[in-house]
């Protein structure tokens, strides 16, 4: 299974969600599905899978738990189609040297077990109400698994917003298209999956390009797309250090995170709190603040998806946050499902619901003095010297 790869059949999504009572015929006419015949095999299946997690979402919403579900465009997927929408793993470098001849992955420069005081930190941080041009720019992954890729240039706009004060949308799929991945991190690269820090490195590299300046109508690297800038650094976080993260969104900005997302496909609202703490982190996302629920009591990380707006939260996930790096602490026992790089070990320990503290990294943008606020950018800058933590 590669990094997030998403179904080989593409629906047509619509931003609806189905009633649990709707019958399967109603959830297809809903989703735009089309017909099948009643007798038809995959009809046979596709209509068990509904009632099945209808009667899911009946049997969880009637618990009264701190977050819903809803019936949605996932509700007749196999579980194998859905496995296949996730598979994002560890990072390269975290397991051995970095490929020979580059610097893709960098020594660790601050203490593992350093503690970080955050209780002078503020309360609550949501990059939606702050930086809201770039936040409101929701991908839908579709049928490539590019959730690495997504997840990766929603941080470098969010920074570029919030460094530099102006929204422009860049080419994630310049990121599918180009970032080379030797190693086999989270998959084979392009919609095969690759990482978010591959992503960041090819970013610092040779620059990425602004959305609508990124042609490539073969699938093939256009290496003559001109680069709207260059990051100078990336900072990768400790792993299942919540404490980091939570300074990081803090201090710096939005930060991609890794987490396994096997539970998210039926999520409506709330905080989820839905993992174990043995958990297979497998998914790439973006995280873009925190804050405390008032309903359910509980604090949360405020995390962007990449299966479009008309998923969960218009988009958005809230997961349970926990007061010490260690209190939701289990271990990761297929850190090669998605796949991993080629060296990785056969368990590693994470932390956070859903592994959510395990691996986390962002770029680091320098900030400007005079903040321009500006929609497009048609100039290379070169942005940042930064400090890059392990």
């Amino acid at each position: 299974m590669a990094l997030c790869r998403t179904l080989i059949t593409v629906f047509v999504f619509v931003s609806h969600i189905v009633d649990a009572s709707h019958s399967y015929n109603s959830f297809r006419d809903t989703f735009g599905l089309g017909a099948l015949e009643v007798e038809h095999e995959e009809y046979k299946d596709r209509n068990a899978n509904f009632h099945r997690r209808q009667q899911e979402v009946l049997d969880h919403n009637a618990r009264n738990l701190s977050w819903k579900m809803a019936v949605n465009r996932f509700s007749d997927h196999s579980d194998a189609e859905l496995r296949a929408m996730l598979g994002y793993k560890r990072v390269g470098g975290r397991w051995g040297g970095a490929p020979s001849g580059t610097s893709s992955f960098i020594e660790q420069h601050q203490d593992h077990n350093e503690t970080i005081d955050t209780s002078r930190l503020a309360s609550e941080v949501d990059y939606r109400t702050t930086l809201q041009k770039s936040a409101a720019w929701v991908r839908n992954q579709g049928a490539c698994g590019s959730c690495w890729a997504v997840a990766a240039t929603g941080a470098l706009e969010m920074h570029a917003e919030k460094s530099h004060g102006f929204g422009q949308k860049l080419s994630h799929q310049q990121l599918v298209d180009c970032t080379p991945n030797p190693r086999h991190c989270g998959g084979t690269g392009g919609c095969d999956g690759a990482t978010a820090e591959l992503a960041f490195q090819f970013a610092r590299e040779k620059g990425i390009s602004a959305e609508d300046a990124y042609q490539s109508s073969d699938g093939s690297c256009n290496t003559k797309a001109p680069a709207a800038f260059k990051i100078g650094r990336f900072v990768r976080l400790p792993e299942n250090k919540g404490s980091h993260l939570l300074h990081a969104l803090a201090t710096h900005g939005p930060v991609v995170v890794s987490a396994d997302g096997s539970g998210w496909f039926s999520y409506s609202s709330g905080v989820f709190s839905g993992c174990n703490k043995d958990s297979v982190v497998n998914h790439a996302i973006l995280g873009v603040g925190y804050g405390n629920d008032p309903e359910s009591k509980k604090d949360y990380w405020t995390i962007r998806n990449s299966w479009g707006a008309d998923w969960g939260e218009k988009g958005f996930i809230r997961v349970e946050r926990h007061a010490q790096d260690d209190a939701y602490c289990g271990v990761d026992n297929k850190p090669k499902d998605g796949v991993g790089c080629d060296d990785a070990p056969a368990s590693v320990p994470v932390c956070g619901m859903c592994g959510i503290t395990a691996d986390s990294a962002y770029p680091s943008i320098k900030q400007s003095r005079n903040p321009v606020h500006r929609t497009s950018v048609r100039s290379k800058v070169s942005i940042g010297r930064t400090a890059r933590i392990l």
